[in-house]
């Protein structure tokens, strides 16, 4: 069997019960990392389990995951993810290509960002597209999470955007920023009302509700999202006037 297990959306002490259940049963035990910025303990979280993980790289799941899906075949194979295995980390098609060979799946959900972003105060029925913001490339400026905010903003909608491994509120700002300068469709402007999220769910945790230009003078570190609300009820109003 093949069971992806969610380890949350901090540390190794966000593992369920039943997660630890598993890869304490399994033969083998990896770790894909590599999608998120994990604040947890790999040594910790062997101990937790009593045996050896294995740190996968990208290639090892995607170009190489025929070797790990030979070894499901015969062994119980468990791989813990960041957050919520299947969520904002989408391994679906190792998943896919396990049920194509018969080999039985299991997906043990943990928490995640798209649920934990809650704290802050608006209503998770109130979010449209998420999107993830990344740096901009050398030959190549993505803008698809610019485009997520246009498309909610239409449609009165909250904008959750995550930033990358390593991006940090201020920088993350300032890419959008950036982006409004060339489009100037004024989606993210100095004054515009966000709410900035860094290390959600660890004792260091900040939630701020504040205009762009506020916020970027402040320190919110990597893992961070980035919030840009659309219509807001009066309780999320109320709420976020308490962050």
């Amino acid at each position: 069997m093949l069971t992806m297990v969610g380890l949350g959306i901090w540390d190794e002490k966000d593992l369920s019960l039943k997660g630890m259940e598993a890869a304490v049963r399994s033969d083998s035990v990896y770790a894909e990392l590599y999608t998120a910025d994990w604040g947890g303990s790999l040594k910790n979280l062997e101990k937790f389990i009593g045996k050896e993980i294995t740190v996968l790289k990208r290639n090892d799941l995607e170009e190489k995951s025929g070797r790990i899906l030979k070894e499901a075949k015969e062994k119980d194979v468990t791989i813990f993810v960041p957050g919520d295995p299947l969520v904002a980390t989408t391994h679906v098609h190792i998943i896919l290509e396990a049920r194509k060979k018969k080999i039985p799946t299991r997906i043990i959900h943990s928490s995640s960002a798209y649920t934990a972003i809650a704290e802050c105060g608006l209503g998770i029925y109130g979010f449209g597209r998420t999107s993830t913001v990344v740096k901009p490339q050398k030959d190549y400026e993505p803008t698809s999470f610019y485009d997520a905010r246009e498309v909610n903003k239409k449609n009165g909608l909250h904008t959750l955007l995550l930033l990358d491994i390593g991006i940090g509120v201020k920088e993350g700002l300032e890419i959008l920023l950036k982006i409004e300068e060339k489009e100037k469709k004024k989606l993210v402007l100095p004054e515009t009302e966000i709410v900035a999220v860094s290390r959600l769910g660890s004792g260091k945790q900040k939630i701020k509700f504040g205009k762009v230009r506020d916020i970027k003078k402040g320190k919110f570190e990597s893992p961070a999202m980035v919030v840009i609300p659309g219509n807001i009820h009066f309780l999320e109003k109320e709420f976020l006037k308490g962050i």
